[in-house]
């Protein structure tokens, strides 16, 4: 498994490590898939993440839309700098909650 988990009340926390690509994306979403009618928030916690490239990126967009089908909610938190302007490039700050801390997510939820 590509990411670790950690479960609080209703709110899932997800931490991939290292990349966020097309292996390790589909590996979230089929969890979070499996999950969904447990939670009723996601938080994808981006502090040991070095690496986010095209399929990621589609990967979290699919996420983001499986989360919204069934009304939970998809938070990413602690982007670096280099990502957090993937994200603005993009224009997918417009779409995805972005946050720069867990307990910011918590406290917003």
């Amino acid at each position: 498994m590509a990411f670790y988990k950690e479960r609080e009340g209703k709110l899932e926390i997800l931490f991939p490590v290292s990349d966020v690509d097309a292996v390790n994306g589909a590996e979230m979403k089929d969890y979070i898939n499996k999950i969904a009618d447990e939670i009723s928030a996601v938080i994808i916690n981006f502090s040991r993440v070095t690496y986010l490239n095209s399929s990621g990126l589609r990967e979290l967009i699919q996420i983001l839309k499986l989360l919204q089908d069934k009304g939970k909610k998809l938070c990413l938190t602690f982007l670096s700098e280099s990502i957090k302007k993937i994200f603005a490039n993009t224009n997918l700050t417009k779409i995805f909650s972005i946050y720069p801390t867990d307990e910011d997510v918590k406290r917003a939820l």
